[in-house]
């Protein structure tokens, strides 16, 4: 057995604790609410995923942690073997992820590759859909999605987890907190590696892919992460965060039968994606009923691709071969202030700056620098008209400024350009005694184009357009969150929203080469409906639904991408003793449109199945099956996902 499983084992027997774990806490500095739970202070509007749940069902990466809630379907950028999300029909672009209110995506093009997160040290995932806090910052066209850190309550605590999957597959994770009346130290550190992932027996063999284990498909993720908190009374509080991430990735090559002119075969590797964050944030009440919170941040992300000619990776013989390197940066800050005006009225102003540099060359060639600055004003206003009903109204004014920017064709200098939208938004909300909320919503939102969309020729791939606009949404959202009884749990919701300049990829604008345009208008619509029920102690259950239609109204023949209709994701956890739980789960997505000219994949659904076993000392061993039925399907045409993939766990809490 692999030290690297062997050393969490041997740890975890050493410390075994008798103490009863709760779940971890979370970092309420780092959380963006709109409308506050009275106890936990979580934004009552987003969908919350618990770390409880991350570990219940062994979601081990951000990418699979957030198909926990519902809204949200994963999807696979095949060509670059990236793991994203979208939220209601708006992709990483348009729904932005942040660390404890950090941005970390990546200012060259919006995305970030979720399958590098590691979730060991996450305490919790907001999702905000649509209607989302003024208080974010620019960009938050479909909403956003906030990852928070933990937080140690005790004077010494902490949990440990060591584990193994098929075919090279590794992870270990140690996060230990410590705490005074004044000061908190909260360290963790997580290692993730797979050499590959089994393919199912059912996949037809291509020239480029035999089946078997997947070529290319190898990844490895280290990630430590630390936060030094003080606390000089019971109102303030000033925290300086650390993370550090360090991966590297295979990319598994086109298995489909679509010729190269649709989908190149791209023999690619990544050396290194590598992401550090250094942030403070601040909380300072200035009288008892105002207070001022400060945020300062500097985000690093270093990217080195090589790409070769053949299955061999051995040579690397332009135009099709070469050394790429990125070297990018965001710096920033905002200032939040809030005050309550009466007894019934809150108001909070939001001002935030960033600045980012995206430094890109091949080996051998020039150095091409692009630098953005944008701003964001803020401001939301909640006024409780009754102990039941409230509203909530909101506006941001956005502006991005282009500093620098360059043709990479020809080396010439681009002018300058100025982006700027406005944001309104307004929420009525009515809590019913004893039970949920109801919930009415609209909200206007935007979102800049990126340095990519704007200037990148894609390999030759595409034309850029440097005149780009904003796109803007208008959300309309109803529905209910809460306990109907004290067993039964219910979300519900009904969402529409309509897109205008929405940029979409426009294929063979010049033969064979596409271009992204503001196509015009486009519009989502949908349901989620989702519950938890707990009969008794020994049984619980839940299920999430999904419908999204979505329309491409100016040019019905360009297919919206990515996005099944129907999504389903159903549950079980069943008890039939004290120390023993057997956790079924299934997925279902339906067809999807991969590319804008119509190819696409089928419906596919999946069973996974997990045993965990509670030993004393709050140990608990785990193990089971993803993709149970070996089922071989895919989320991008031609990029086949794992079969049945085997798993074990080990983790204790102490």
């Amino acid at each position: 057995m692999s030290l690297r499983i062997l050393l969490p084992l041997i740890l975890s027997l050493l410390l075994v604790s008798t103490q009863h774990a709760a779940e971890p806490e979370a970092f309420e500095l780092g959380e963006v609410v709109i409308t506050a739970d009275a106890e936990t202070g979580a934004d009552t509007m987003a969908s919350r995923i618990s770390a409880g749940s991350i570990r219940k069902f062994e979601r081990n990466d951000l990418a699979d942690a957030l198909r926990l809630s519902p809204g949200v379907v994963a999807n696979s950028n095949g060509p670059r073997n990236e793991s994203g999300v979208y939220v209601r029909g708006f992709d990483l672009r348009q729904t932005p992820v942040f660390i404890d209110g950090i941005p970390v995506y990546v200012p060259y093009d919006g995305y970030v590759d979720l399958a590098r997160f590691t979730t060991a040290d996450v305490a919790g995932i907001s999702v905000s859909k649509g209607f989302s806090s003024a208080t974010y910052g620019a960009n938050t066209l479909g909403g956003a999605i906030n990852i928070v850190t933990r937080k140690p309550v005790k004077s010494f605590e902490g949990d440990l987890l060591g584990g193994w999957m098929q075919q090279g597959g590794y992870q270990s994770a140690l996060n230990v907190g410590f705490r005074n009346e004044h000061w908190y130290l909260q360290l963790g550190g997580s290692f993730l590696t797979q050499h590959s992932y089994p393919m199912s027996k059912d996949f037809t063999p291509t020239p480029n892919e035999n089946g078997g284990n997947r070529e290319n498909a190898y990844r490895q993720d280290w990630r430590i992460s630390a936060k030094l908190g003080y606390m000089p009374n019971k109102t303030d509080e000033y925290a300086l965060g650390y993370i550090f991430q360090r991966g590297e990735k295979g990319n598994p090559v086109y298995a489909g039968t679509l010729p190269a002119a649709q989908q190149p075969r791209r023999f690619w590797q990544w050396p290194q994606w590598d992401k550090q964050t250094i942030y403070f944030i601040g909380h300072t009440q200035l009288t008892e009923n105002t207070y001022i919170k400060e945020r300062l941040y500097f985000d690093q992300f270093v990217n080195s691709l090589f790409a070769y000619n053949n299955a061999n990776y051995n040579t690397q013989n332009p135009p099709a071969g070469f050394q790429s390197y990125y070297n990018d940066y965001t710096l920033g800050g905002s200032l939040e202030l809030g005050t309550k005006l009466s007894s019934k009225n809150t108001l909070k102003a939001a001002l935030h700056g960033k600045f980012d540099r995206h430094n890109e060359h091949n080996q051998g060639a020039s150095f091409y620098t692009f630098e953005d600055t944008t701003y964001s004003l803020g401001l939301e206003d909640t006024h409780q008209f009754t102990s039941r009903f409230s509203t909530t109204v909101g506006t941001s004014y956005d502006r991005r400024s282009v500093i620098k920017a360059v043709d990479t064709n020809t080396g010439a200098a681009l002018g300058g350009k100025t982006f700027s939208a406005l944001n309104p938004q307004i929420g009525l909300f009515y809590k019913l005694p004893e039970h949920g909320t109801f919930h009415a919503t609209i909200a206007r939102k935007s979102r800049f184009p990126t340095i990519k969309d704007r200037y990148s020729y894609r390999l030759g791939a595409a034309i850029p357009n440097a005149n780009l606009q904003p796109e803007h949404a208008i959300h309309y959202d109803i529905g209910y969150d809460g306990d109907l009884t004290k067993k039964l749990s219910i979300h519900a919701s009904l969402f529409a929203t309509t897109v205008d300049n929405t940029i979409q990829r426009v294929d063979n604008v010049t033969p064979g080469v596409f271009q992204l345009q503001n196509v015009g208008k486009s519009r989502n619509l949908g349901t989620e409906l989702g519950f938890t029920y707990k009969p008794c102690s020994a049984i619980e259950f839940g299920t999430n639904y999904t419908y999204l239609d979505r329309k491409n109204i100016s040019q019905p023949n360009v297919k919206l991408i990515d996005t099944p209709r129907h999504s389903l994701f159903s549950w079980a956890d069943i008890r039939p003793v004290e120390w023993l739980s057997i956790i079924p789960s299934a997925e279902y997505n339906s067809s999807r449109w991969s590319l804008t000219t119509g190819q696409g994949v089928g419906a596919y659904a999946l069973l996974n199945l997990k045993v965990a076993i509670r030993l004393p000392g709050q140990t608990t061993l785990s193990f089971g099956a993803n993709n149970l039925c070996d089922r071989n399907y895919a989320l991008t045409e031609g990029y086949y996902l794992a079969g049945r993939t085997l798993f074990a766990n080990v983790q204790i809490k102490f």
